[in-house]
């Protein structure tokens, strides 16, 4: 790479166009557009080894110091199985990958609802 340059956080959501503008507001609002990595995969954290794969890539080019990861409601991907506790179990599994493979990485877990956006 010619130039090098730092990622202030990679954030970790859906595909479903459902939830994109409530995401791209909450990342405006923490004043990372623009310097935030983005991985979308569907489910979010449900597919744990793809995603911290892809997350390994963004640490070795961008070297992010947080990550966001957005769970939401009412997710396809999860099928019958989308209840509060498994987004909250997928996320922390999501989170502590993401900190062995880059310890000391601060590590947030939302969930979008139609509602708005809560940690979970």
């Amino acid at each position: 790479m010619s130039v090098k340059h730092k990622a202030k956080a990679i954030a970790i959501h859906c595909i479903d166009y459902r939830f994109q503008e409530m995401i791209d507001h909450d990342l405006e609002s923490r004043g990372l557009n623009g310097s935030v990595d983005r991985i979308a995969w569907p489910g979010a954290a449900k597919d744990l080894d793809k995603v911290a794969d892809a997350a390994k890539v963004s640490f070795k080019l961008h070297d992010p110091d947080e990550a966001i990861i957005y769970e939401h409601e009412d997710c396809g991907a999860y099928g019958e199985d989308n209840s509060q506790e498994t987004h909250q179990t997928n996320a922390q599994n999501l989170a502590n990958r993401l900190v062995e493979i880059k310890p000391g990485l601060k590590v947030e877990m939302l969930i979008a609802a139609f509602d708005g956006i809560k940690p979970i």
